[in-house]
């Protein structure tokens, strides 16, 4: 039936001249449309609106800030939010307890709400926001898309899709390549792990996210599985945010789209997801606006040569024989990982290499010479610290350099090591590659978008007041988990099985572990007695299959993942200090992490190594990392 109305669709613009409206504005959300309409197209990163997040409608003030390229800007706005909403919470409680509004402010917040109840005057008084503009980020974004969109609109088209759905990179990134946010959503479509990985080639060597047009070929692929299940543009808008099976629940719950944002309140259904489909819809008519005014100049898109490749070809090798920079290997190849630049991992056999477009390249592609690949890839090589190791000893044994081990895993100058911490060590035959730089732009707290020379540090040189700054022993105890707890318990057959336990760390899913053991993920689940809505949680202790993969195999994948993880989220954000929290009555951890630090799990473990998160207990005191965007 969908595919059908996806025929009729197109057969009826063909036909009759006219386009079939996929994406309406209905009335009730109207208010959020023409809102974010001003924050893309009227207010920029040096405004703060300050509104009624349950009605976009009421809009308290606008006030000046300082922009997010001033330096300290986010430190220094937030004593204005936090005055600014608390003048406008005062008024509200007093308009509640029915007193009549004296000053202008007061009387103009009145007027706002017209004859409301005192109960929706108390209810507004807890749902005040800042929102900051984003005209001058949504003019870049605008800008940069000129040399994606025309391939994008056709990637829609191709896969039986509206063209207009390559506008939501403005919602996620504002089409920058380099966003990441602090949940690990990576690239211009922000896809997740979990959900690039069912499209994309997601590992240690390449990350296709991070490729707009391969991504591009996966969002379409998603946005029409999630239309096939939902049958309604809005609804399957709003899963790209809210998740399918989400959308799926409100749908049965309300069966409609204007139902379902005015009345859904169950789940995580929030502002973001409420406003999601009004971001998209404001998005797409501002964008369109920008790009037929005439003094706005749109990059061009760029032409390159490509190779399939046949085998695994070391970096400098590549770099040497097609005489080109990192940089612009780099930039030409946004799926490949510092992991290959740095040289630590050869170029992926399969991988689509992009050169150049100019005639000697093309040459050159044309006979590149067959020993310059190799059949496997360069393996990842690391080493547990055992009683009685020092970096030193674990350099002479390995024959690498004391200099060499402390660089591959971020040592500090006295290269301290502790016991069970999992060291990298590197390889001897590495290429000596001048290194790209790889800016990353990454979510604003009080905003949609997402928008830094990487930091070597796993946990980077704190900095901050006496009160908030870390101690040596946090920080050295930060850097070896999660990395230092990957290994694998003693190996036993039973039943014919190899198997062993692991401890499970924060990121890691059934779905994951299945695939680096080469099993489906209903062996675990029969292994270790799991029903199938189990799902795990960090500390847990479970059986693995090892029959499949080797253990040195499976650890190196583990490694690498979790290595990969803590990479990408220190090339855009730095710890700039610590705060203590004591967990409440109802907590969870999600709840902690996501809701009230806005910092991922695995990062939290890291400042808490002592904590068991599966035994979460009202009143202990959790080390919160305060985190800072580079």
């Amino acid at each position: 039936m969908v595919i059908l109305s996806i025929f009729i669709s197109v057969l009826f613009q063909a036909e009759f001249g006219f386009a079939v409206n996929h994406f309406p504005r209905y009335p009730v959300i109207d208010n959020n449309v023409r809102f974010w309409e001003t924050i893309y197209g009227k207010y920029s990163t040096s405004q703060a609106v300050i509104h009624d997040s349950n009605n976009l409608g009421i809009v308290y003030e606008v006030i000046p800030i300082l922009s997010h390229k001033v330096p300290g800007a986010s430190k220094i706005n937030k004593p204005f939010y936090k005055a600014i909403k608390g003048k406008y919470k005062r008024i509200l409680i007093q308009l509640s307890k029915g007193i009549r509004p004296q000053s202008t402010d007061a009387k103009r917040v009145a007027k706002l709400f017209g004859n409301v109840s005192h109960k929706r005057l108390q209810k507004a008084a807890d749902s005040i926001r800042v929102q900051v503009g984003q005209k001058d980020r949504f003019l870049e974004g605008v800008i940069r898309s000129g040399a994606y969109m025309a391939r994008i609109k056709r990637i829609m088209r191709n896969q039986g899709i509206p063209e207009d759905l390559a506008y939501l990179p403005h919602v996620e990134s504002s089409f920058n390549l380099k966003a990441y946010s602090k949940f690990g959503a990576s690239g211009i479509w922000q896809f997740t792990r979990p959900t690039g990985k069912q499209f994309l080639t997601i590992n240690y060597a390449i990350d296709e996210r991070q490729d707009p047009i391969l991504a591009s070929h996966a969002a379409a692929k998603f946005l029409k599985s999630n239309y096939k299940r939902l049958e309604s543009w809005p609804l399957a808008l709003t899963a790209y945010n809210y998740g399918p099976a989400g959308m799926m629940r409100a749908k049965k719950a309300l069966l409609t789209y204007e139902r379902i944002f005015s009345g859904y309140k169950q789940g995580h259904f929030k502002f973001a997801s409420r406003n999601f489909y009004p971001e998209f819809l404001a998005a797409k008519r501002v964008a369109k606006k920008l790009e037929k005014h005439p003094a706005i100049k749109q990059h061009k898109p760029r032409q390159t040569h490509r190779l399939s490749l046949p085998g695994y070809i070391a970096t400098s090798d590549a770099l040497k024989y097609f005489d080109i920079s990192s940089d612009a290997l780099a930039r030409l190849n946004p799926a490949l990982r510092r992991s290959v630049l740095q040289g630590k991992k050869r170029i992926p056999k399969g991988y689509t290499l992009h050169l150049p477009a100019t005639s000697k390249h093309k040459t050159l592609l044309s006979n590149v010479p067959k020993h310059l690949f190799h059949a496997q890839q360069r393996p990842t090589q690391f080493y547990r610290v055992k009683k009685g190791d020092s970096a030193g000893k674990i350099a002479r044994t390995h024959r690498v350099s004391l200099k060499a081990l402390r660089k591959a895993n971020n040592l500090d100058k006295n290269a301290t090591v502790m016991i069970g911490q999992n060291l990298r060590i590197p390889n001897t035959a590495a290429e000596k590659i001048k290194i790209v730089s790889s800016k990353r732009k990454v979510t604003s707290p009080t905003t949609k978008s997402n928008s830094s020379q990487s930091n070597s540090e796993n946990v980077p040189l704190l900095s901050g007041t006496k009160k908030n700054k870390p101690t040596w022993k946090t920080i050295q105890s930060a850097r070896t988990t999660v990395l230092g707890e990957l290994g694998v318990d003693n190996v036993i057959k039973r039943d014919g099985i190899s198997q062993s336990t692991i401890i499970i760390q924060p990121e890691e899913s059934l779905e994951l572990l299945a695939d680096w053991l080469e099993v489906p993920s209903s062996h675990l689940r029969s292994l270790n007695n799991f029903s199938q809505s189990h799902r795990l949680h960090p500390d847990q202790k479970i059986k693995i299959p090892l029959n499949h993969v080797s253990t040195k195999i499976f650890e190196e994948k583990r490694f690498d993942f979790h290595l990969e993880t803590e990479e990408d989220f220190f090339n855009a954000y730095k710890v700039v200090g610590v705060s203590s929290y004591k967990v409440q009555k109802g907590d969870t951890i999600w709840e902690i992490c996501k809701n009230k630090f806005d910092i991922p799990l695995w990062l939290l473990k890291k400042y808490n190594t002592s904590l068991d998160f599966s035994r979460l207990r009202s009143s202990q005191k959790l080390t919160i990392p305060i985190v800072k965007s580079l």
